[in-house]
């Protein structure tokens, strides 16, 4: 039975229930009676087909998606426009929550960044009942994705399909644990693409979303938005809403943008993306007539400022160029452009179409990285010349002898997000210097070492050439340090 509610068969039953309404006044004909009874039964069988593919997704979906429960600070997790909300008295709610798709049978969860930011503790709660605790892989603030884990085998698994084929008007559907009631499935249609909202904080955060009225209320963020084949299509992100509450529009980060995110964070743990260094704006009357561009209507997107020593300024883009499209493909907004680099690394070529001064010419531009991102990829190549691997200390604090008041005693606000050495390279510095697995790294010089984060940061601000001293603890040894050399040839 096709599953799939087409325009015919949606004509046919507004015709249906638009006969209904007529008057029956006067003789009808027995062949009119039997039309209209045969169109009402076609107009239903209809929507009960559609009603079978929402069964068979919620069949399909429902098992790999998750609670997310935490534990801190829930005003400074809460993304704004969550902020106001107030959950009703007779649902018991917990510090925080949340939803989180399961992408792999071993255990990896793609949720919200706002759902687990700045969580102590992170609980998954699955179908079953079961809860483990989950640790952070990695996030992408920019587009509000966490990756999480949690050590289990055999777990059911989303299948995720694309967002490059959507369109407006396809029927979507929503599965998540709104206000943490139990797993919940909405239904609705992409009322847009490309959304903008305003709802990741930072001038880099990249806003792409999709637009549905399926409803979408706190506690689904982080779950799916799935087409009529059960396939993520989306992560459900944020609602736009005046009261907190869900009135109309849901969004969701499109699941292509979050399949690039997990991809360099399994691969490299952390998101790696190309730097183009311009400002834009959207073309719109204004700038044709102040500037006298030839573009009726306007279009592309307004070149605001070239930052120096950037990729883009290396290619000769200029102040007031007007990109019209990416690598082929048209942009019309600043997000369309921060989106087509998003899945870039750095070394990637793009072809950049510009009008300049009434003329189309194409330029090849070598994408760069970041200050921010040179900076974390040079304190990963300084950890990796001195043999050192390292991670969060997580849910291993009790068995590396980490309580609560030993991290206090050793400056360390939580336990969990002490830093421990997991694996030290034979011939490396560090194992020369006699460092080893399972020492906690708690300061280096004068600074307390309080995640990985601080860790890579301060590598990567040290002078080359010189000693820095890594103040360890481990469990049976105490209290020592080290005098590590930072810089040399591998770097």
């Amino acid at each position: 039975m096709n599953r799939l509610l087409s325009i015919h068969s949606l004509l046919v039953f507004v015709l249906s229930v638009s006969s209904l309404s007529v008057s029956n006044s006067g003789a009808q004909s027995e062949a009119d009676g039997h039309l209209n009874t045969e169109t009402q039964r076609l107009a239903v069988a209809q929507l009960e087909a559609l009603s079978d593919a929402f069964r068979a997704v919620h069949e399909i979906a429902t098992p790999a998606v998750v609670l997310i429960q935490t534990s801190g600070d829930l005003e400074a997790r809460m993304p704004p426009w969550h902020r106001r909300i107030q959950p009703p008295e007779d649902v018991p709610a917990p510090t925080g929550m949340g939803s989180g798709v399961i992408i792999s049978s071993d255990g990896y969860i793609v949720s919200n960044y706002h759902v687990i930011r700045d969580a102590d503790t992170i609980e998954v709660v699955f179908r079953d009942r079961r809860r483990l605790a989950a640790e952070v892989v990695g996030v992408d603030s920019l587009i509000d994705i966490a990756l999480l884990k949690v050590d289990a085998e055999n777990l059911p698994v989303a299948r995720l399909g694309t967002s490059r084929q959507l369109r407006i008007g396809d029927w979507v559907v929503a599965i998540g644990y709104p206000l943490g009631m139990g797993t919940t499935l909405t239904h609705g249609i992409v009322s847009a693409l490309g959304r903008q909202a305003d709802v990741i904080g930072g001038s880099f955060g990249i806003e792409s979303f999709i637009q549905t009225n399926a409803v979408i209320n706190p506690g689904n963020s982080g779950g799916p938005l799935l087409d009529l084949q059960g396939r993520v299509i989306g992560i459900n992100t944020a609602i736009s809403t005046r009261t907190g509450y869900y009135i109309g529009y849901g969004l969701a980060v499109p699941i292509d943008l979050a399949r690039e995110a997990v991809d360099d964070l399994l691969t490299h743990g952390r998101v790696i993306r190309g730097y183009l260094g311009i400002q834009m704006d959207a073309v719109d009357d204004a700038h044709v007539r102040e500037l006298g561009l030839d573009l009726d209507p306007p279009r592309g997107v307004l070149i605001t400022d070239v930052l120096e020593e950037t990729a883009a300024q290396e290619a000769g883009v200029v102040q007031h160029d007007v990109l019209l499209s990416v690598d082929g493909e048209p942009v019309n907004v600043p997000n369309e452009v921060q989106t087509r680099i998003y899945g870039k690394d750095p070394g990637d070529v793009m072809d950049l179409e510009l009008l300049r001064e009434g003329n189309i010419r194409h330029l090849l531009v070598t994408l760069g990285e970041r200050a921010e991102d040179q900076l974390l990829s040079r304190g990963e190549r300084r950890l990796n010349v001195l043999g050192l691997t390292v991670a969060t200390v997580g849910k291993r604090a009790a068995d590396l002898g980490l309580s609560g008041d030993i991290a206090e005693q050793l400056g360390l606000d939580h336990e969990s997000q002490a830093v421990v050495i997991v694996d030290v390279d034979p011939d490396g510095l560090a194992a020369t210097k006699g460092m080893k697995i399972d020492d906690i790294i708690t300061d280096i010089d004068q600074t307390t070492i309080a995640s990985v984060d601080v860790l890579v940061r301060l590598v990567a601000d040290l002078k080359r050439g010189e000693s820095a001293l890594f103040w360890l603890w481990h469990q049976e040894r105490g209290i020592d340090v080290r005098a590590m050399r930072i810089g040399g040839r591998r770097e």
